[in-house]
């Protein structure tokens, strides 16, 4: 039997998937982004509905409950997008200078 807490997790991670299709067709999303973030939803469903699984998969890593196993995950998918986002904005920053360069020197 599903908990209250496991309905409304999953009614929240299919609004987070329609959410991204409704991002995919505005064109905000690319297929990597879309990937990412219905197989990160799905994940996080599964393990909210058999918790057990996550301590299986902890115990097969060796790692001590499975609380642990997704905190160790959740830290590290964090510190992955915010690696990403850093090197975009590096890269719009660039793109951004040369833009403001370029047409400064056309006046």
């Amino acid at each position: 039997m599903l908990l209250i807490f496991q309905i409304l997790f999953i009614l929240f991670a299919l609004f987070a998937i329609a959410n991204v299709v409704s991002k995919k067709k505005e064109g905000a999303l690319g297929p990597k982004g879309i990937l990412f973030w219905i197989l990160f939803w799905v994940v996080a469903a599964m393990v909210v509905v058999w918790p057990d699984s996550a301590q299986t998969i902890a115990n097969k890593l060796g790692i001590g409950r499975g609380v642990d196993l997704v905190i160790y995950s959740a830290i590290a998918v964090i510190f992955f997008v915010l690696f990403r986002l850093h090197v975009k904005m590096e890269s719009l920053k660039r793109d951004f200078t040369q833009i403001v360069r370029d047409k400064a020197l056309k006046k």
